[in-house]
């Protein structure tokens, strides 16, 4: 974003948090969060600081202390940024539902003025982008992530209009910082399916809303993911989730011969459980499409296997054994399940919303940078 814009925006930020920041009951402690966070108090830290009544303090006083507080101790500089840049990211997830509106500005704020520009990228950052694209992910923020003319690698790039909403093109400046990472790259892929796929568009502001139309590419949207695709399905550290996301834009179209050879194309490379359940479910859906219930039967139950109590394939494979006539299993398997309680996320929840898929992993690997 550039320096000018960054500049009214935050000073607007600023003059609505002192309006707040005066109604305020309970006085913010930033610096007093910052620490908590920074001795590696993260949970209490993000607990007191996602408790808050209302940000516009917390917004104003990051904005304004936040370099203060960095260079209060010279000799551990790298590690304070780190730990404001971690901190803001976990608050935004604490109060993703609520408020990520309100915390992206700074999520950005903290891209450009404390990341990008302290220097060559890091390990941490690394992990940093990885967060914010998970999040963004959740929050299905297409324009915040790509801009208005969204476009993958194998695109040209079309002309902007001096109309078009600013945008900060998060996920660039990551894959500008790190062109050798695959798994930006395959962020920027789904990210450019939403609202191309079933599922609506989300935290769109007006002037995104208005420009939808105008901003959508004008070849068939399925064509052009999978041939951003492709080579990717070719990088193994990718190639699993790379098939994954092919399946399910042939999924889109209703090429479910297609789809389910993806899906297992995906399995020898699935490292992750998440992974493994997805191949093994969305497979058995497809399978289910095709009219082949046995093989779905089997594939669902396998799925189950993956992920014990998974809503996503006890629903599906249950609805198949009622549709058959096996009303006694179909309950059964229901009862059992729901029955008892788990923690354990449903990746089958999740396949719309990007790298929030990893959220748990990427979280604890960017807290296993700050401990460096």
């Amino acid at each position: 974003m550039a320096p000018r814009l960054f500049l009214v925006m935050m000073t607007a930020l600023a003059a609505s948090a002192v309006v707040v920041a005066r109604g305020q009951d309970q006085p913010v402690n930033l610096t007093r969060l910052l620490d908590t966070y920074y001795q590696g108090h993260y949970d209490d830290a993000i607990r007191k600081g996602a408790a808050l009544p209302d940000l516009g303090a917390l917004r104003l006083q990051f904005v304004q202390g936040t370099p203060a507080w960095i260079g209060a101790d010279p000799a551990n500089v790298e590690n304070r940024r780190a730990a404001v840049a971690g901190f803001v990211v976990e608050l935004a997830a604490a109060r993703l539902e609520s408020d990520w509106g309100r915390l992206s500005d700074l999520i950005e704020w903290t891209c450009a003025q404390l990341l990008r520009a302290s220097g060559p990228p890091t390990a941490f950052e690394r992990t940093w982008h990885m967060a914010t694209t998970a999040l963004a992910g959740r929050a299905r923020v297409r324009v915040w992530l790509l801009g208005p003319y969204a476009r993958l690698p194998h695109q040209k790039p079309r002309t902007p209009s001096k109309d078009d909403p600013p945008s900060p093109q998060h996920l660039l400046h990551a894959i500008e910082r790190f062109p050798d990472d695959p798994r930006f790259e395959l962020a920027r892929a789904v990210a450019w399916t939403w609202g191309r796929d079933s599922e609506p568009m989300r935290n769109m502001r007006a002037d995104w809303q208005r420009n939808i139309d105008r901003w959508a590419p004008p070849r068939a949207p399925q064509l052009e993911a999978i041939t951003a695709l492709e080579p990717l399905r070719g990088v193994p550290a990718v190639a699993a989730e790379a098939w994954i996301r092919t399946g399910l834009v042939h999924v889109t179209v209703g090429d479910h011969v297609a789809a389910l050879n993806a899906f297992e194309m995906a399995r020898p490379f699935a490292a992750t459980t998440a992974l493994k359940y997805l191949s093994h479910f969305l497979g058995a859906r497809s399978l289910e499409m095709l009219n082949r219930h046995d093989e779905a039967i089997a594939t669902y139950r396998r799925a189950l296997e993956i992920v014990p109590l998974a809503e996503s394939a006890t629903v599906a494979l249950a609805s198949l054994q009622f549709l058959r006539g096996e009303q006694d299993a179909a309950v059964t398997l229901i009862d059992t399940t729901f029955a008892k309680t788990t923690t354990t996320t449903d990746p089958g929840r999740l396949t719309g919303y990007g790298f929030y898929l990893h959220w748990p992993e990427i979280k604890a690997a960017m807290r296993a940078e700050l401990k460096k």
